[in-house]
């Protein structure tokens, strides 16, 4: 039976050691932190896990930790990238293999596709994908060299019955748009942090994958929002606006800043980059410090 993917669901980070390997301590103890949070779901290898600086081999003990430390009852989300098709059907496998529930499909990460390239590609991709997992694409433009037009994701859906959540990224009148033109039943999220999550809900979004630093007050906005406390919701949602303002500027903003304010509220001291990264500022580990103490240590 397929769970109920709605919700929060953090992206986790990647973290290195000094050796520039993955942190396995680090990565489970951050599981262990999103289980505590009470939030619906997980999410791994996404553009905020760094997976396009990781191995195969680091893609695949990342899947193993979440899948193994996560609470059975949170779903488990993960975004299928690569430059080839055979890449990405690997790593399909080994999501199968490791209980799924939602495969997040990124066009190949090499060259901008055609409508139609693109579109040949995602169909014969989740021909793989096992049919009990649903399955959907991320649709970002802003972020992805190529995406797919409103027609060809009905024509996905219509063709795959397990074709039926999207991960957007974009503002939430863009997405109102475009959730219009979809069917009940064709959820989707948006990302980007948590920015303009209630906006976002109310324009018809089933979720948000937001980074795991400001998971917990989105799940409590959530909660307002939800229970009709919209006030509420929106006056904690303003106290935090700021903060995600400054991490989402850009990709490498968001992870040099937005795993420095998590590790903040952590308590952890030193945070090891992967290459190729943005160098944190004096200013930048000094607004980080003052956001993770605004938002409260773990």
């Amino acid at each position: 039976m397929r769970k109920k993917i709605k919700g929060i669901a953090p992206m986790i980070y990647s973290f290195f050691n000094k050796e520039n390997k993955i942190d396995t301590k680090l990565i489970i103890e951050q599981v262990n932190m999103v289980n505590s949070m009470g939030v619906h779901g997980i999410a791994c290898l996404g553009l905020g896990t760094e997976v396009n600086k990781l191995s195969f081999k680091e893609k695949v003990n990342i899947i193993r930790i979440v899948s193994k430390f996560k609470k059975k009852n949170m779903y488990l989300a993960i975004t299928i990238s690569g430059e080839k098709y055979s890449d990405q059907l690997k790593l399909i496998k080994v999501a199968n293999a490791h209980h799924a529930d939602w495969l997040i499909l990124q066009p190949p990460s090499g060259k901008k596709l055609t409508e139609v390239e693109c579109y040949n590609f995602f169909e014969k991709i989740i021909n793989k994908v096992n049919d009990k997992i649903f399955v959907g694409i991320q649709n970002a433009p802003e972020y992805l060299k190529s995406s797919l037009s409103t027609k060809s994701v009905l024509k996905l859906y219509k063709q795959f019955e397990n074709f039926r959540i999207i991960k957007g990224e974009g503002s939430a009148k863009v997405l109102k748009k475009i959730i219009t033109e979809y069917p009940s039943d064709l959820k989707v999220f948006n990302g980007r942090c948590g920015l303009e999550i209630i906006d976002s809900l109310k324009a018809g979004c089933e979720g948000i994958m937001p980074s795991v630093e400001f998971s917990d007050h989105l799940l409590n906005i959530y909660k307002l929002y939800k229970s009709k406390n919209n006030k509420l919701a929106y006056k904690k949602y303003n106290e935090i606006k700021p903060f995600i303002k400054f991490v989402i500027k850009d990709i490498p903003t968001f992870i040099c800043y937005g795993k420095r304010i998590y590790s903040y509220r952590l308590g952890l001291k030193k945070i090891y980059d992967r290459k190729p990264n943005l160098s944190p500022s004096k200013y930048g580990i000094k607004k980080s410090k003052f956001i993770s103490k605004k938002l409260g240590y773990y």
